[in-house]
């Protein structure tokens, strides 16, 4: 391997295993060098202008990495693509998404191109080798593509992961609403409605929970709640709570505490906050998604002792 390989090998390490053929080119490349590797199979074409090492492995990020290679302007990826890049979604897309600055369609184009002029370099980020947007605007653009259930799901990830908080969203969004941005009327009420939210949550209940205390007449409880004594000794943390009703709110998920260490854990929690006079309310899954209005009728309840 000559120094020209050897550097065109560091920059494709660092774009899983893809390059351009600009970045052969400013390793030393002529363009004839580059085709007779290609030819040689030594490297493979996978759009015009991006290859990748031959013999590299196949990936679906590989793929993501090559398509925005692929464009000549600003890109990156986007949409539920980035969504499953930043980790709000486990759901990886069957279309790859790539947002850049300027489009011509091809028949060639294996995945989505999405054109916006508001793209700017400060939005984009780089997720292992590849080029995303930024978590806020995937967000954003998520509410002018997918439905609101989804873009809800990928908006509380994000902020339980702390990949932004609603001011983060709020501010780029003002900044591209007023250019009559699509998408605008679906992830604005979502953001200003989370704008008050001040602790993180640890889990999708915890986001299911809150979101629906928020979306009615029921006073929000803080979130990830620690209980002291008098005398600042830790009690336990409640995964809400409504301090000035020494009330605490645990959620038991589908697959709640069931090894007999756990158990014992949540009683021993239990007890001691009730020797402090609080009292615990525990709610499931079930009541949470499928008994709404019961839920919020015990919510209701106890803010207005």
């Amino acid at each position: 391997m000559n120094s020209r390989e050897a550097g065109l090998a560091r920059v494709a390490g660092s774009q899983r295993g893809v390059f351009t053929r600009a970045q052969a080119l400013g390793v030393g490349f002529s363009a004839r060098a580059l085709e007779s590797r290609v030819e040689t199979g030594m490297y493979d074409r996978l759009y015009p202008g991006v290859f990748a090492i031959g013999g590299s492995p196949s990936s679906w990020r590989r793929d993501v990495a090559a398509a925005v290679l692929s464009r000549s302007a600003l890109a990156a990826a986007s949409h539920k693509t980035a969504a499953h890049l930043w980790g709000m979604t486990s759901m990886r897309p069957n279309t790859i998404e790539v947002v850049t600055r300027r489009h011509r369609r091809t028949k060639r184009d294996s995945f989505t191109v999405r054109e916006s002029k508001d793209l700017r370099s400060r939005q984009i980020e780089k997720i292992d080798g590849v080029d995303v947007t930024s978590a806020a605007r995937t967000v954003v653009d998520l509410g002018a593509s997918a439905p609101v259930g989804y873009v809800e799901t990928c908006v509380d990830a994000g902020l339980r992961k702390g990949l932004f908080v609603p001011a983060d969203v709020k501010l780029f969004l003002d900044q591209v609403a007023r250019k009559g941005r699509t998408g605008v009327g679906t992830i604005r009420p979502i953001i200003e409605a989370r704008l008050d939210w001040t602790a993180r949550t640890e889990s999708v209940l915890e986001d299911r929970f809150r979101a629906l205390v928020a979306s009615s007449y029921v006073p929000l409880p803080i979130a990830q709640f620690v209980l002291r004594e008098p005398d600042g000794t830790f009690v336990c943390r409640a995964d809400f709570a409504y301090p000035e009703r020494r009330a605490l709110i645990e959620l038991d998920g589908e697959a709640y505490h069931v090894d007999r260490e756990s158990f014992q854990t949540d009683r021993l929690k239990q007890n001691r906050a009730h020797s402090l006079g609080w009292v615990v309310y525990r709610f499931t899954w079930h009541q949470i998604v499928n008994e709404p209005d019961e839920t919020l009728n015990i919510l209701a309840s106890i803010t207005a002792r």
